[in-house]
């Protein structure tokens, strides 16, 4: 190998081309770029003059680029592990997870990753302490003849994998036109753009290493900068759009429509999200809104199964139950440090006598207890079978947010009185719930 590139040099084309030169003129071969490497290789057999006939310099050479790859590995090895116990959290935990093929597809890859880094760790370290005792005690460098098929056949699998995320992702993209798959995109071009110009002309520029910093500092900061804004500002332009324009067709789409609900035809905002995976192959949320007449929610979700779809279920009422917490908990400290008893507190179940009942304990006892009650009242299941299906739960006091489950479908509802019978009708006629 040949060192061709550090973090703020660069080898120029002239140098590349001269040693390329000299390297076959010995024998050697140009095989391949590896980042900030060039490898060369001899056909098996064939006579070739030695590129480094100091055995002591030419382990250093190989020993600071081992190093190199030992400091990067000991960063990325924590970051994996990270955004492994992230993914795989999310996996059993997360709506987003079931519904999004993207995430299925590569939190695998992060567990291969952490295996493949830690063989080539124990590889790197492996080579260097027995031929570090192999200098000093004046012998040749020792390298491996292993054939590597632990770490080819996960190199083998992480590329199938990084294939397939891939073509999913244009799948979702392109042709069921999900935007913001496209926008999620936005900072890492602007991101690869910077490297690029940082690559291209601040690296092999001939300014002071001092210079070279400053250069990278900033556009690591614009480039940073610059993500942000663009990335906020497409969000808003979207935004704004949105509510400039007519809501689409949703003929053929299971979702509920304020028109569903009023004499009137009126004109209405919305769009359909579309998204797929492994587990839920198809899934969509729709928004309808209209002026004067507020909103309605519909998340569809078509799953594998009915364990796959029950599960879902059990998601949307954890989230219910983490959303309430959220909402409730600064109200309750409120009134357990103050004695302030609003309406809020009725119209989420609670009276004062429930409170009442709490004020001996410590603070955050109190609250617990308290949105345990919150949620015991609210996140109720259908017991008077208005809905007829094979699961229901409410998910607030108000009853204007619900989830069903019709075998492997799940609805999540949320805007009107899911427990009025006339609402109860329409609903089940227009999603076909029979």
């Amino acid at each position: 190998p040949y060192e061709i590139e550090t973090l703020f040099t660069k080898k120029s084309r002239e140098e590349l081309e001269e040693f390329n030169s000299v390297c076959e003129s010995v024998g050697w071969n140009y095989a391949t770029k590896s980042y900030d490497l060039h490898v060369y290789f001899k056909k098996q057999g064939a006579e070739a003059m030695d590129i480094q006939t100091d055995e002591e310099e030419e382990f250093r050479t190989l020993e600071f680029i081992g190093k190199k790859r030992i400091r990067s590995y000991y960063v990325l090895i924590p970051f994996l592990l990270f955004f492994s116990w992230l993914g795989l959290g999310s996996l059993f935990t997360s709506i987003s997870a079931l519904k999004n093929g993207l995430i299925q597809i590569i939190v695998p890859l992060l567990p291969a990753g952490i295996i493949l880094l830690i063989i080539h760790l124990f590889n790197i370290k492996r080579f260097l302490k027995i031929n570090r005792k192999n200098i000093e005690l004046g012998k040749s460098i020792e390298f491996s003849d292993s054939k590597f098929y632990i770490t080819r056949t996960i190199s083998a699998i992480t590329s199938i994998i990084l294939f397939l995320g891939i073509i999913h992702f244009l799948y979702v993209a392109i042709f069921l036109k999900n935007k913001f798959m496209l926008i999620g995109l936005i900072p890492s071009l602007i991101g690869i753009i910077g490297a690029t110009i940082y690559r291209t002309y601040i690296k092999p520029a001939k300014i002071t290493l001092k210079h070279k910093k400053i250069g990278f500092i900033v556009i690591l900061v614009t480039s940073t900068v610059l993500s942000i804004v663009v990335f906020v500002g497409v969000i808003l332009n979207i935004a704004i759009r949105d509510d400039n324009k007519n809501s689409q067709n949703i003929d053929g789409y299971k979702v509920l429509s304020i028109n569903d609900f009023i004499s009137d035809t009126l004109e209405e905002e919305g769009e359909i999200i579309e998204q797929a995976s492994i587990l839920i192959p198809k899934s969509y949320d729709y928004n309808s809104y209209s002026r004067g007449y507020g909103f309605i929610r519909t998340e569809y979700s078509k799953a594998l199964t009915e364990e796959i779809a029950s599960n879902l279920v059990d998601r949307y009422r954890r989230k219910a139950e983490k959303k309430l917490i959220r909402r409730n908990s600064g109200r309750l400290e409120l009134y357990f440090e103050e004695g302030i008893f609003d309406d809020y507190l009725l119209r989420i179940g609670l009276t004062k006598e429930d409170l009442s009942n709490l004020q001996g304990k410590e603070l955050k006892e109190a609250i617990k207890a308290a949105n345990n009650m919150i949620n015991e009242k609210s996140i109720v299941e259908d017991i008077g079978n208005l809905w007829s299906l094979d699961e229901g739960y409410f998910l607030n006091f108000r009853k204007d947010e619900i989830v069903l489950r019709n075998g492997k479908e799940v609805f999540y509802l949320e805007g009107l009185d899911f427990s009025d019978e006339e609402i109860i009708k329409i609903i089940k006629d227009k999603l076909n719930l029979y």
